[in-house]
């Protein structure tokens, strides 16, 4: 490793996108705080109804859970599974996001809750029979994981790292497959009874986690100008390619099910999703912008002589993926209770819903929240991380605070 000058250019980038997530976040749990003051005081949930009493809010937590999980889960599979050593220095970056994503998650899921103060009770008085009460257990547990590694992180204890890695993997394989089961076990509503749900969550978590992993090494990356980082980029974005394909072949596989058994209420609400109301979230968003195009853009970078533009077209894919993730836990929340059954003749009860202001309000003061988590991580484990590794040469030992397998060389010039 050479070490030309004091402060290396990746502290200096990191320290100045500490300030940026810190402004951000700060200025979104401000406009935010509008709509959690509504929940909290005046009990406003928006647009939700007797009908459709899960709407925005529950699809947030949804996501934020898939990308959690599938964020840790896909580094440990490219990591460990497929080998890829120079992953090693992104580690602390892929903790801190999936931490704050966790978090996302459970203030996402608060606010849903028509008694959220009353959520000590399944912690200090346990139901292990209810799938809710597991839930809660597990994402306890994970967020002490994710903890545990952060701190392993900042002491640059690699041991200690590597044995939590394999704790989190079938920890968050259950928190994945609790969260499908919660809503298959619904017998009232043919299509999540009928859906492999853990199953399409599992694989729906690695395709989501392997775009983060290549957005934060684009983004994160120690290594950043370098050969290393262009060819790592490639890598990851050939293995984000397979993931999107396996949960095409996933969706359309069980798609074709459903619609050969031809269950009548099941075949309507499919139908739903794909031509009714809704079908413009799923075909603009989750199909159009969430897959076709990052797809496109994705074999179509593999034809790019120059570097720069192949890292653009790669962070726009993943970027582009991830952010219209969103919409495929809300076409499997909402068509669900929107559908209007033919034995429903009051049309007093309302089966449609669109999130109102007051819903997209806590949506902004989560997102804030996400990232001044994030910023203070990166003040309290990232910069502690690469000080560390930047200052201490490499001695191979696990316990030493550089163990990490990366010959990275820090220059004077940040290429």
């Amino acid at each position: 490793m050479t070490l030309t000058e004091p402060a290396s250019p990746y502290l200096k980038r990191i320290s100045h996108q500490f300030r940026i997530a810190l402004f951000l976040g700060v200025t979104a749990l401000v406009i935010g705080a509008f709509g959690v003051f509504r929940v909290l005081f005046f009990g406003d949930l928006g647009n939700l109804s007797t009908e459709v009493p899960w709407g925005l809010w529950v699809g947030l937590y949804e996501y934020f859970v898939l990308l959690e999980v599938g964020a840790v889960l896909s580094f440990i599979l490219l990591r460990y599974g497929a080998g890829i050593r120079e992953l090693d220095r992104l580690g602390p970056i892929i903790m801190l996001t999936a931490l704050a994503a966790l978090v996302g998650a459970l203030v996402s899921i608060f606010h849903d809750l028509g008694q959220p103060f009353r959520v000590w009770r399944p912690i200090l008085a346990p139901d292990f029979g209810s799938l809710l009460t597991w839930m809660i257990w597990l994402h306890i547990g994970y967020m002490f994981i994710l903890l545990a590694e952060l701190w392993a992180y900042r002491l640059g204890r690699k041991d200690i790292v590597k044995k939590m890695a394999y704790i989190s993997v079938p920890a968050g394989a259950a928190l994945v497959a609790v969260l499908g089961s919660f809503l298959s076990v619904a017998a009232a509503r043919p299509l999540w009874n009928d859906l492999l749900l853990p199953v399409v969550y599992l694989i729906s978590a690695f395709v989501v986690g392997t775009g983060v992993v290549l957005l934060q090494h684009i983004l994160f990356s120690p290594d950043r100008g370098t050969e290393t980082y262009h060819r790592l980029a490639r890598r990851l974005g050939r293995w984000f390619i397979v993931w999107i394909l396996v949960g095409m072949f996933t969706a359309l596989t069980i798609s074709l099910v459903m619609t050969y058994a031809e269950v009548p209420a099941t075949a309507a609400i499919l139908r739903q999703m794909l031509t009714g109301d809704y079908a413009w979230t799923l075909w603009v968003f989750h199909v159009g912008l969430g897959i076709a195009l990052p797809i496109i853009l994705l074999f179509w970078q593999e034809t790019f002589e120059s570097s720069r533009n192949r890292i653009w077209a790669l962070l726009a894919a993943s970027g582009l993926m991830i952010a219209n993730f969103l919409m495929v836990p809300m076409n499997v929340v909402i068509p669900a209770l929107a559908y209007r059954y033919d034995h429903v003749r009051d049309t007093l009860v309302r089966f449609e819903y669109f999130p109102q202001l007051v819903e997209w309000l806590v949506m902004v003061f989560v997102i804030g929240l996400m990232l001044v988590i994030f910023a203070i991580g990166i003040r309290l484990v990232i910069e502690p991380f690469y000080k560390i590794a930047v200052q201490t040469p490499n001695t191979g030992d696990d316990n030493s605070p550089d163990g990490f397998d990366s010959n990275i060389e820090i220059k004077s010039k940040d290429q």
